[in-house]
Parts: structure tokens; sequence; C-alpha cells
């Protein structure tokens, strides 16, 4: 994703700024990078929001998997409101790249996308069930969102920072904070379990 967006705005920011950074906010949004050009913004927002419809794919393949396998009513809840609020924004997504005429679909090649879940850990999920499956289907989630995070992160950078008005802004910086609020919570059932 990092590739993709770089090469999208080659040229066009002068200093990146990521989270860490002396130029990002606490919630993680850049809030200082060059502006891009409008050009280099439409070309980060379509690849972005093809990747993030792929990544938002997988999560409802994830939350999929928990009725009948886990045993934890509160990851159950959790995986219901994940799914719900990914329906929504596939959603938005979807109709984005449409008013862009860009093919609504995520890239044919998913592989290497920042907390991907991989083939191997998918099969182990579909294999457990009861705390050993709420364990693995937690620390999955957790680094699935923690990729997201990273992918809206690296959006906003390429498109302006904080000051961004790419379309897709405001979708990323909600993403942000709704995603790390999970997160949270899937720590937190993880630090009980």
């Amino acid at each position: 994703m990092v590739v993709l967006l770089a090469l999208a705005v080659a040229g066009c920011a002068d200093a990146p700024v990521g989270p860490g950074s002396p130029g990002a906010a606490s919630t993680g949004v850049p809030t200082t990078a060059a502006a891009a050009s409008p050009a280099a913004v439409a070309a980060v927002d379509t690849a972005y929001a093809r990747m993030m419809l792929g990544h938002h794919e997988q999560a409802l393949e994830l939350s999929a998997l928990v009725p009948g396998r886990s045993s934890s009513p509160d990851v159950a809840d959790l995986a219901f409101r994940i799914d719900r609020a990914q329906v929504e924004e596939v959603g938005q997504l979807r109709g984005f790249l449409r008013l862009r005429g860009a093919p609504a679909e995520a890239p044919a090649d998913m592989s290497g996308m920042a907390g991907m879940a991989d083939a191997a850990t998918l099969d182990r999920l579909r294999a457990l069930s009861g705390p050993a499956f709420d364990r693995l289907w937690l620390q999955t989630m957790t680094a699935h969102h923690e990729g997201a995070l990273t992918m809206a992160r690296d959006q906003l950078t390429a498109t302006g920072g904080a000051a961004s008005t790419s379309p897709l802004a405001e979708f990323s910086r909600t993403l942000l904070v709704a995603q790390q609020a999970e997160i949270d919570r899937m720590r937190a059932l993880l630090a009980r379990s």
C-alpha cells in the first residue's frame, strides 16, 4: 500500500508525515504534508478505495467465522458490530469507485497488504472453536484492524495530512477512530482470556 501511494504522489509531497512523527496528532492522523495535485489525490483515493475494499471483505470473512465457533458472547457481539460497520463502509467504497468510473472491486493480488490474514491462519480459525478460536480470532482481527489504520494514515499522508480535502479523507479519519476503539476492546478481551 505504501509503495502504491508513494508512486501515485511521487514528487507531490516534500516530506511525508507519519504516525509518531512531530507532525502527527495523538490520533495518528498526520497533521502536515505538502499539498498533492488533484490528479495525484484522485489516483491515491482510487487505489486506496480498491485496496480498502479488499481489506474490508476479509474482515467480513473473519466476522462470519464467529457464529458457531466462539464461546464468548463478547466476541460474538464485537464480530457482529464489526460486520455491520464493514458492510456500511464496503458500500461507501463501492459507491466512491463507481462515481470515479473505477472497478468497484478489490485488486486481484492482495498479498502483502497490511494486516491481511494468510490462508493458514484462516484455515486454523475454521478448524477451531471455543476459547482457542476466540483467542486466535481476536489476535487476527486486531492485526487486521492495525493494518487498516496503517492504510488510512498512508492515505491521509499522501493526500495532505490533517488538512486533506480528498474525498476519502473523512472516511479515513472516521476509520482511524472507530477501528482504534475496536482494537482497544479486542486487546481488553485478550487480556481477560
